[in-house]
């Protein structure tokens, strides 16, 4: 169900789904809820007191029929809707909006952690935003300790080129969360040196391709994966592989060798599509979650020392080549047979 429409600009508007007769368990609604572009919302008082912790920000503790809120429509569009179970994610708002409506929930003392399970209007409504903007979703998820979120958003940011990620994003998902998309990355690079790293398969001795015949295609291979380690990114394509590695074999004669490196270029398209469609593993929790009650803590100033040593780490590693890689490239006699 698309977000009950409105009009903003008209006054007096009422929601059309949060409207006078707007029945739950044959009870109408008791209290309307009033926004600064006077849209009206009619709501139960007594089902807005059950999920609130604080009677709804203290505006609750005392019988009341009408209240004025300082969020706009939109905001208290998508937090009523998360309240009473209604679907939001088809037609989502922007994702500010939705921030602002996370600032409004933990405000009004309605307990985050059951609101981000899957299936649930708010989880599907944040998933929602992955494909479009991935990586603001996943600092939105992370800003707010959303465990279950960012490891399903992290899927959409395989490709995801982890240095142009701004100082203020860092700084909004926490150093862990960047720690961790940032090992994310690591980790893919390292499976796709460990998937390249063995070289074709070798074939029994022929009158025209003996032992040494074949090292000529091993000498080549590594060649074409030192070259693809050092210039590799996470969303290297899978074309990508099989374009390099097969002009390591341009020069190859032998049709069982070339039948060995098709069928081992084969392979590794194969592992590394296996690796592209996996993203973060969810962290066993070390504590309770916790919710936030008062705005997040402006960011200290140890906190972009840690971001920026996350980030020179990350971007000064060292690149590890498999041995095999190595002994070609530190023998003397060694020469790419490819142009």
């Amino acid at each position: 169900m698309p977000l009950p429409p409105f009009s903003p600009g008209t006054p007096d508007s009422i929601s059309s789904v949060f409207h006078p007769g707007f029945v739950v368990d044959g009870l109408l609604p008791d209290l309307t809820i009033t926004t600064p572009e006077w849209i009206h919302f009619n709501v139960h008082s007594e089902l807005l007191l059950s999920a609130s912790t604080n009677a709804f920000g203290g505006l609750l503790s005392q019988p009341n029929y009408l209240l004025a809120v300082p969020e706009t429509a939109v905001v208290i569009n998508i937090l009523l809707n998360v309240i009473y179970g209604i679907p939001c994610h088809h037609n989502p708002p922007p994702l500010p909006s939705t921030q602002a409506a996370l600032e409004a929930i933990i405000k009004y003392g309605i307990p985050l952690a059951p609101l981000t399970v899957p299936n649930q209007p708010l989880y599907q409504l944040i998933l929602s935003y992955a494909p479009y903007y991935p990586i603001e979703a996943y600092a939105l998820a992370a800003h707010y300790h959303l465990e279950a979120l960012a490891v399903a958003i992290s899927s959409h940011l395989l490709s995801y080129d982890v240095s142009r990620i701004t100082d203020d994003l860092v700084i909004k998902m926490g150093p862990m969360y960047f720690s961790r998309l940032v090992r994310l990355q690591r980790s893919r690079l390292a499976a796709l040196r460990d998937i390249v790293s063995r070289p074709p398969a070798t074939h029994p001795d022929t009158p025209t391709c003996d032992h040494r015949a074949q090292r000529e295609l091993s000498r080549a291979w590594a060649f074409a994966t030192a070259e693809l380690v050092w210039e590799a990114l996470p969303n290297t394509s899978t074309h990508a592989l099989r374009t390099r590695f097969a002009k390591a074999g341009a020069s190859i004669a032998c049709l069982q060798c070339q039948t060995s490196l098709y069928d081992r270029i084969q392979e590794v398209t194969e592992e590394w599509l296996a690796v592209k469609s996996s993203g973060l593993r969810p962290q066993a929790p070390t504590q309770a979650p916790l919710v936030r009650m008062i705005p997040p803590r402006p960011a200290l100033r140890s906190d972009k020392a840690q971001v920026h040593m996350t980030r020179f780490l990350f971007e000064n590693s060292c690149i590890h080549l498999p041995a095999f890689v190595i002994s070609f490239l530190t023998d003397r006699s060694a020469a790419p047979v490819y142009g």
